[in-house]
């Protein structure tokens, strides 16, 4: 395997793109971590830790409740989404 060199060309960077706002982001990430099967508990403290960028960034951003809300809220809507899909191949 190839090391990682300081100015990689190829390096992973993440951007705000103007108009996507934070927080369709932020949906996109606890939906993300939802499908792996995280806990609630496990997703907020991926959004508490500093060391990833993305997810403490809209923490400190938005606050804990925030962060909370919208664990409770995506989670509601995935699994609407997921019954009504099961529903459709019964």
């Amino acid at each position: 395997m190839k090391q990682a060199e300081p100015h990689d060309p190829m390096e992973l960077v993440g951007v705000v793109l103007p108009g996507s706002g934070m927080e369709n982001m932020a949906a996109c990430l606890v939906e993300e971590y939802l499908m792996l099967g995280f806990s609630d508990q496990q997703i907020l403290a991926l959004f508490r830790r500093p060391c990833f960028g993305a997810t403490h960034g809209i923490y400190r951003a938005r606050g804990e409740d925030y962060v909370r809300a919208l664990i409770c809220d995506v989670r509601r809507r995935y699994t609407e989404t997921y019954r009504a899909g099961s529903d459709a191949h019964e």
